[in-house]
């Protein structure tokens, strides 16, 4: 576990806490303050109350013999990596089993049990389709509006404003039951702090409307590679 690893978590974990669809009230202040000064005192235990990204870390976690957070967990479940490939069908009895322990309801666990996946991906565009955004805490809709508002979305930057960016973010379209990648042009909001180097041409990612990390190349490709392997098995 290092002070990068938890920086990278509250990224990703702050836009749907703040906007109060999972963790506690009590995290956004400190993942604020993880994120722009590196003090993360707490982050573990604020993460460790999420609903549905505890369970998945626990599950990685048994699958690769890593700590949960560490940070090729962390980025498998939230980018994407080579710790994917550990998975196996069997594994998503594991994620249910912590589902249940999370306090996820024992209905929905159960309809769960008969929904099978072909391959079992434990990445979050899996949970946000397969498992179904929302549907564990019942904090959203499940419509293609909330798809694209909780999957990872990527793209270059082509517009800045002080508080808000426009990008070419990679998004879903639905055409008979079947998802499709697709460029949209997208504004979000950002945080100068957060994202102190970014610039036209960068590679942002995306979560509920806030650009939350500038993206490398390898990052970049990881994300995209592994939102297509979800698309081919979960459509």
């Amino acid at each position: 576990m290092t002070k990068n690893a938890l920086q990278f978590a509250c990224r990703f974990s702050l836009p749907p806490n703040s906007l109060g669809y999972c963790g506690q009230d009590s995290a956004p202040t400190k993942f604020k303050r993880c994120i722009a000064d590196g003090q993360c005192a707490d982050i573990e235990a604020e993460l460790a109350k999420f609903i549905v990204l505890n369970p998945y870390l626990e599950t990685l976690a048994h699958i690769t013999h890593r700590s949960k957070f560490a940070y090729q967990v962390l980025e498998a479940y939230w980018l994407g990596n080579a710790e994917l490939t550990k998975a196996q069908v069997a594994d998503y009895d594991t994620l249910l089993h912590y589902f249940t322990l999370q306090g996820v309801p024992t209905w929905f666990v159960t309809e769960l049990k008969a929904k099978l996946p072909k391959v079992f991906i434990p990445h979050h565009l899996f949970q946000v389709l397969h498992i179904g955004v929302g549907k564990a805490s019942g904090s959203v809709p499940f419509t293609l509006e909330t798809i694209n508002n909780c999957m990872i979305r990527w793209g270059e930057v082509v517009a800045i404003k002080p508080t808000e960016l426009v990008a070419n973010l990679y998004s879903l379209t639905q055409t008979g039951g079947a998802y499709h990648l697709t460029q949209t042009r997208c504004s979000a909001t950002y945080s100068s702090s957060f994202l102190p180097h970014l610039k036209l041409g960068t590679v942002v990612a995306v979560h509920w409307g806030q650009a939350v990390k500038l993206l490398s190349a390898k990052e970049t490709a990881n994300l995209a590679f592994w939102t297509r392997q979800v698309l081919t098995h979960v459509n």
